[in-house]
C-alpha cells in the first residue's frame, strides 16, 4: 500500500523551477525541450474552466513523461508509485512538476480560474493509459531488499532466470560476504519474482556497486520480463538506493552477451535512459566454438610442438599444487596475485564443482600448465591460466588451450579467455591479446558504467 510521504518524491518526478524575470511590464518564464523539460515535448495541452470539476488525471502512462504547470490560479497534484504517495500544492506559473512514466497521477482542488498547461513527451494514445487504480497496482513491480531467509528463492530464480550464471549464487556470492555490504534487490510482479540485482554498499564513498565481489553484476530477469518492466526494475533501484541508503552513485556491471541464453539487454536501454556514463571497458577474447576463425600459424606451430611433447592434459583437484605456480607466474610477469586465495578457490570449487573446475598440462607427471575454469551453460571461462617456465618450453598452455577448446568444450558456444589488460589500468597487455586471438578468440567487453543518484531517482 502506498504511504503519504510530503518530503520524498515517486521515483522519477521532481520539481521544476522554470527561469524567472520580472520588471515593470510584467513577467516571463519559459522552458526549452531536453534543458528544463528531459525530453522532447511532443504534445502541449491545456485545462481550463475547472470550476465545477472534482478531479482530472486518475491514471497511469506507460510511457509518457509529462510536466505539468498551473500557468493561472493553483491546485494539488496527487502522485503515487505504489510506494510513496504525495500530493504538492502548485500556485506557480514559474514552477513545475515532472510526472514520470508509470506513476499516477491525479489533479484536484482547483482555485477558481485555474489553468493547467501539460508538456508531453509523446502524442495521444489511448493504449498508453491505465485508468483503473486496482489495475494500476497490479501491474506495478515491487521491490524488496534481499536477506538471508530469501537465499533459497533467491538461488533458484538464478537457475531459472534467461542471463543466470553460478556466481549469482549465494554460495558464491557470501563467501566473501565480510569484504562487502550486501545490498541486494529482489523485484516482484503480482507476488512473482520477475527480477534480481546483485548490489553491495559503500557507506564511506556513499556508492553501490553490482556487484562489488564479481567481475559482472547486471540485472538478473525471468524469460519473461518485458522491457518496460525493466526500466521500472532499474528505476525503482535507482530510487531506493537514494531514498533509502543515501547513496550518490551506482555502479553497473552488465553481464556480456555471451552469457545469456536468450537475448537479454534490457538493461543496457535503460543505462540509456538513466544517462548512465561508461566508467571502464575491458577487452576479453572468446573463442565462438561453433563457429571458429582459423587460427594464426604461429598458434598451429606451437600446438603442434606441444603435441610432439608427450604432454598429458587432463581435470585436475590438485589446487595446492597449482596455486603456488599461479601466484609465482602473476607476481613475475604482471606484479599481480590472484583474486581468490587458495583456501577461497577450495571453498567455491567444492561448493560447485560442476561449475569450477581445474585442468592442467603435464610433463613427466609434474604439472607444467594449469587453467581455472568457470563453467556457466553458455561459456566456458578461463578465470586463471599460468604456465611454468619448462611448460613454456613444451608450449604446454597453447596444448591446453587447445585441449580446452577442441575437446572438452567443443560443444560449448564460447570459450572466453579471458581479459587481456594491465593490472589496474585501462591499458590493453598488447602482447597477451595477440596470444589469444592467434587461437581465433576475438573480443568481448565487460563493461562498468555510473548512474549518479539523486533523490528524484
Amino acid at each position: 500500500m502506498s504511504t503519504e510521504k510530503h518530503d520524498i518524491l515517486p521515483r522519477g518526478c521532481r520539481i521544476i523551477d522554470f527561469p524567472q524575470f520580472m520588471d515593470d511590464r510584467g513577467g516571463l518564464s519559459f522552458a526549452e525541450s531536453q534543458g528544463h523539460i528531459p525530453f522532447h515535448v511532443e504534445r502541449v495541452f491545456w485545462l481550463y474552466d475547472l470550476s465545477g470539476c472534482r478531479s482530472r488525471g486518475g491514471h497511469s502512462h506507460g510511457h509518457c513523461a509529462q510536466v505539468v504547470v498551473a500557468v493561472h490560479g493553483a491546485f494539488d497534484l496527487v502522485l503515487d508509485d505504489g510506494e510513496v504517495r504525495t500530493t504538492i500544492h502548485l500556485d506557480s506559473p514559474h514552477r513545475g512538476v515532472l510526472i514520470a512514466p508509470t506513476v499516477w497521477d491525479e489533479l484536484k482542488n482547483f482555485a477558481e480560474g485555474t489553468v493547467v498547461m501539460v508538456m508531453a513527451s509523446h502524442h495521444f494514445d489511448a493504449e498508453d493509459y491505465i485508468s483503473d487504480y486496482e489495475e494500476y497496482r497490479g501491474e506495478l513491480v515491487e521491490l524488496r531488499p534481499y536477506d538471508s531467509a530469501r537465499a533459497s528463492e533467491w538461488d533458484a530464480f538464478v537457475d531459472c532466470a534467461k542471463n543466470g550464471t553460478f556466481l549469482y549464487k549465494r554460495g558464491y556470492m557470501d563467501y566473501h560476504a565480510d569484504r562487502f555490504t550486501d545490498c541486494s534487490l529482489m523485484f516482484y510482479k503480482r507476488n512473482e519474482l520477475i527480477g534480481q540485482l546483485p548490489a553491495s554498499w559503500n557507506k564511506e564513498r556513499r556508492t553501490v556497486t553490482s556487484h562489488g565481489g564479481l567481475t559482472y553484476g547486471g540485472l538478473l530477469l525471468s524469460e519473461g520480463a518485458t522491457t518496460i518492466e525493466t526500466l521500472n526494475m532499474m528505476s525503482c533501484a535507482a530510487s531506493w538506493f537514494a531514498h533509502h541508503l543515501g547513496a550518490k552513485e551506482w555502479i553497473y556491471k552488465p553481464i556480456p552477451y555471451i552469457y545469456n541464453s536468450v537475448p537479454s539487454e534490457e538493461d543496457l536501454y535503460a543505462l540509456f535512459r538513466m544517462d548512465a556514463k561508461l566508467a571502464s571497458r575491458s577487452v576479453a577474447s572468446a573463442i565462438s566454438c561453433d563457429r571458429r576463425v582459423a587460427m594464426r600459424t604461429l598458434r598451429k606451430r606451437c600446438i603442434a610442438k606441444a603435441r610432439k611433447s608427450q604432454l598429458h592434459y587432463e581435470e585436475s583437484a590438485e589446487w595446492s599444487t597449482f596455486w603456488p605456480l599461479l601466484k609465482t607466474i602473476l607476481k613475475s610477469r604482471h606484479d599481480a596475485t590472484p583474486v581468490h586465495t587458495l583456501e577461497e578457490i577450495e571453498l567455491l570449487a567444492s561448493r560447485f564443482p560442476e561449475n569450477i573446475r581445474l585442468f592442467v598440462a603435464r610433463h613427466e607427471g609434474s604439472i607444467v600448465a594449469g587453467a581455472v575454469v568457470y563453467e556457466t551453460a553458455t561459456v566456458a571461462h578461463t578465470q586463471y591460466l599460468a604456465v611454468s617456465d619448462e611448460g613454456t618450453r613444451h608450449h604446454a598452455l597453447d596444448g591446453l588451450i587447445a585441449y580446452l577448446a577442441e575437446e572438452r568444450y567443443a560443444d560449448k558456444p564460447y570459450l572466453d579467455l579471458g581479459t587481456s589488460m594491465e593490472p589496474a589500468t585501462s591499458q590493453l597487455n598488447e602482447g597477451l591479446i595477440f596470444q589469444k586471438e592467434g587461437f581465433g578468440a576475438r573480443a568481448v567487453v565487460y563493461d562498468a558504467y555510473v548512474i549518479q543518484l539523486t533523490i528524484d531517482n
